[in-house]
């Protein structure tokens, strides 16, 4: 249970994860975020250096929306619409064709991606792969879809496999990143 879900069951602002596993993910994007900063000032082509900057904010939205819980809003406004059209009873393959939609843009979207980033190195890759897989992982989180929510909400030594594979992916974009550090002080 999050403090930004009230007694109601309704979305309010505050905390969305008080736990020390919570705020461990907000500090590793916290983390990420000054990483890709880093190489963003580092770099000297100006396609790299947009691609730095823009995993900068990125990393540093998923970092606030982490903590602002704006998923579970986003999931209220959807089960708001579908009891508001009536079609609430029959979520279920509304989130199924969702999850594969999701799936398929997914697949897509790498595509784009290794198309449109060709220009960039190996390590601004590798961390745009970590990126769309914290992207669909959000997303996917956001469906709360009942069987998804079951599976990664199982713990292991009081770690979630929501928080393993959250933490999977900015350590994607951290390795990556500081990889590029690295590469470039040679």
């Amino acid at each position: 249970t999050t403090m930004t879900t009230a007694t109601d069951g309704r979305w309010h602002p505050g905390i969305g994860d008080p736990t020390v596993v919570g705020w461990v993910t907000v500090a590793a994007y916290a983390i990420a975020t000054v990483i890709c900063v880093m190489c963003h000032r580092n770099e000297v082509e100006a396609t790299q250096r947009r691609f730095w900057a823009g995993m900068a904010v990125v990393m540093l939205l998923l970092g606030i929306n982490k903590q602002l819980d704006l998923q579970t809003w986003f999931t209220q406004l959807g089960r708001d619409f579908a009891l508001e059209q009536g079609w609430y009873a029959r979520r279920r393959a509304v989130q199924v064709l969702f999850i594969v939609w999701l799936f398929l843009l997914a697949v897509v979207g790498w595509g784009w991606l290794r198309v449109r980033l060709h220009v960039l190195d190996k390590y601004a890759k590798w961390a745009a792969f970590g990126l769309l897989l914290l992207t669909v992982f959000v997303i996917v989180r956001a469906t709360s879809f009942h069987h998804v929510d079951k599976l990664i909400g199982i713990r292991f030594d009081n770690v979630s496999v929501n928080a393993a594979l959250e933490l999977s992916g900015i350590c994607l974009v951290c390795l990556a990143a500081l990889s590029r550090l690295r590469f470039s002080k040679k």
